[in-house]
């Protein structure tokens, strides 16, 4: 039965227990960089409210030119920065994006980007993209293709750390794109517990499709009634004996 909630109510009350929140932001650049971008002296960095929204961490407000906002290279064209917030920033909405040395070569000002329409930012229409994130009640990373809502290679931007699927094989989602009603299918290789949860592109769970449910070894399938979904690009999230596979579909 699927089950659908509200952006607060996935606020994981757990968050009490803890007197802070870490969000790991990354970007890769590699394919910002194979359009002819040149990487800034100062390297990439991020803007965003996040004194406003109380990150504890000093990370400044709206100015990716202070030290404060410096990414650190990962290597391989990724960047990344962990802001660490108090519990009081607990669902309240960070704006941010990711910005090459200073202003004027940030995100959201190629015509190609989209952030706006792939449902993680908001286009004001004054010519400012910014992404967005409503603050979780536990820690999260995210890694972003620049001026996207993907990864580079369209995966899921949530950071997991896990990779090795053991048990689960050939989960897909039929059609794709959906209207209304579609099929997620998947084969086990053997008897297990499963869970299926649909995510909008800033990381929120919008749905519940299996929750922690006995499933037979072999070829299984389930349906879900997409219909109450905006248009828009939406993840799914397969947990199997504690790993994730995840994949992407097109509610139109």
């Amino acid at each position: 039965m699927k089950k659908v909630y509200s952006v607060f109510s996935l606020l994981f009350l757990a968050a009490v227990v803890s007197a802070q929140v870490n969000i790991t932001y990354q970007v890769d650049i590699t394919d910002y960089l194979a359009a002819g971008n040149v990487l800034g002296a100062n390297g990439i960095r991020i803007g965003g409210n996040f004194t406003t929204v109380d990150a504890t961490s000093g990370v400044a407000d709206w100015s990716p030119a202070d030290p404060s906002c410096a990414l650190t290279d990962l290597g391989s064209n990724v960047w990344s920065i962990t802001v660490t917030y108090s519990t009081a920033a607990i669902g309240t909405e960070q704006l941010y994006k990711f910005v090459n040395n200073d202003w004027g070569t940030n995100e959201g000002t190629d015509a190609t980007n989209t952030i706006g329409a792939d449902g993680c930012g908001l286009d004001d229409g004054a010519g400012n993209v910014n992404r967005t994130l409503v603050i979780p009640g536990q820690d999260k990373g995210l890694q972003f293709c620049w001026d996207h809502c993907f990864r580079c290679d369209g995966s899921d931007p949530v950071l997991s750390g896990i990779n090795d699927i053991t048990y689960l094989n050939s989960a897909s989602v039929t059609p794709n794109p959906v209207q209304n009603v579609t099929a997620f299918s998947y084969t086990l290789t053997s008897a297990q517990n499963v869970s299926l949860n649909v995510y909008d592109m800033m990381g929120n769970q919008v749905a519940s499709v299996i929750n922690n449910n006995a499933q037979p070894s072999g070829f299984n399938a389930v349906t879900f009634d997409a219909s109450d979904l905006a248009a828009g690009n939406y993840i799914y999230r397969f947990e199997v004996a504690g790993k994730v596979s995840s994949g992407t579909f097109i509610k139109q």
